[in-house]
């Protein structure tokens, strides 16, 4: 990757005029400029848009080494979009360990992990599948975001960036992707209490 690369909010026309994350993650994978290369999840896109979006320019830039994790992202296995609503999930629970939606959250998560898991999809139907998580994932993202702290803060930044990092690492499989401001754990072992 080059130096000279600083990843900005929004979209653009064209590299020249700027890059945000995914649109960085498409020229990676030398695909057409863009922030929904086909290369990733597309469920893991949203939430490095909406988490490109939300920090500092300073945080921002921290995101640049998950772009070749989120560039091999792409799967057509349902589960790996409801593994990002459990790590949101369960991102809220460690914050508010009470809260009954993020609890809700996680137990749909592990539902249709199982579900999916009971009857194996690919192709076409696995992907249409796992955009069925994308509401879930906004809501849960969302209670994540809000309880990340406040807006603009360093505490606030080191914790998307984390849960970025985490949700990367959990559906590529790649351990070097996750940070140490929160640990990765697997979906798959999720709790369904609350």
């Amino acid at each position: 990757m080059a130096d000279d690369v600083r990843l900005e909010r929004g979209g653009h026309a064209d590299p020249a005029s700027g890059s945000c994350l995914m649109e960085r993650v498409s020229v990676i994978a030398g695909e057409p400029f863009t922030d929904r290369p086909r290369c990733a999840l597309p469920a893991l896109a949203v939430l490095a848009q909406q988490i490109n979006d939300r920090v500092s320019d300073e945080a921002r830039q921290t995101l640049l080494p998950l772009a070749p994790a989120l560039a091999t992202s792409a799967t057509d296995d349902p589960r790996a979009s409801w593994a990002l609503v459990a790590v949101c999930a369960r991102q809220v629970l460690a914050r508010r360990p009470d809260d009954v939606l993020a609890a809700r959250l996680l137990r749909r998560a592990s539902r249709a992990r199982s579900r999916w898991t009971r009857v194996p999809l690919r192709g076409r139907p696995g992907r249409l599948a796992g955009l069925r998580a994308l509401p879930d994932l906004a809501v849960a993202f969302h209670r994540a975001a809000s309880l990340a702290g406040p807006s603009g803060s360093a505490e606030r930044d080191a914790t998307l960036v984390a849960l970025l990092a985490e949700a990367a690492a959990v559906v590529t499989g790649d351990a070097q992707a996750s940070s140490p401001v929160v640990r990765s754990s697997t979906w798959n072992t999720a709790s369904s209490s609350s």
